[in-house]
């Protein structure tokens, strides 16, 4: 017959062993769920981490959107304030260079006609046909705006002045070409024709200026575009 094993350990040091044993699985299993519970914890911070730097990204693309739309909103202001300024001018400035003009008309002149006075001046027509200086406030209706203009001279024969007008009327540039007056004059001992002639011409409508002919390339003539 086998005898059984004999245990002896005394009583103390078998519950030491006992208590010893106990702590160690009480350890690996605090080990363990700290494992467990520090790997999602890790990744959630991963994930927090991750989440702040994609909405500092964000944080940084909506302050560029909106530095841009800044940037537009101040073009677009820039933009509305330019095209006032320019309508205002367009409003305002002569369609037709005044050298221009004086160019068109001079090169116009009859060979005896001699021009002693140009008078040039802008003025404003209202819906009644009224003429006004221009500059003056007649109500918010804006005007016609049109050029009127006075050749004052001397001509050898009425029928050069009557040429004259004939011509100022054939540029398709002036309006309402009128003869003032025509008189005889004594000028170094002989007789001459003192005239004045008047016309008007629309300021609101477009004008181009072209050269004349090779053969005549320093003068210039004005003309309307239709």
């Amino acid at each position: 017959m086998s005898q059984p094993p004999i245990d002896l350990l005394p009583e103390s040091i078998r519950a030491r062993s006992l208590a010893a044993v106990v702590a160690g699985r009480y350890i690996a299993a605090l080990l363990i769920a700290s494992v467990l519970l520090l790997v999602p914890a890790t990744h959630s911070r991963l994930q927090l981490e991750s989440a702040r730097d994609r909405m500092r990204a964000a944080e940084e693309q909506a302050d560029l959107v909106l530095t841009a739309e800044a940037k537009a909103s101040q073009l677009r202001d820039e933009l509305r304030e330019t095209r006032v300024f320019i309508d205002r001018y367009q409003h305002l400035a002569m369609p037709i260079p005044m050298s221009r003009l004086i160019a068109t008309i001079t090169n116009e002149l009859p060979p005896s006609v001699t021009l002693d006075r140009i008078d040039l001046n802008a003025a404003g027509r209202n819906a009644q046909g009224a003429v006004r200086r221009r500059g003056l406030s007649d109500g918010a209706e804006s005007p016609q705006r049109i050029l009127i203009g006075e050749l004052s001279g001397f001509a050898a024969s009425d029928r050069d002045v009557a040429d004259l007008v004939a011509r100022l009327e054939s540029l398709g540039l002036c309006r309402e070409v009128r003869l003032n007056f025509s008189r005889t004059r004594n000028i170094r001992g002989r007789s001459a024709r003192e005239f004045r002639v008047s016309f008007r011409i629309d300021l609101d409508k477009a004008y181009e200026v072209v050269d004349r002919e090779p053969a005549r390339a320093s003068m210039s003539k004005t003309r309307h575009v239709q």
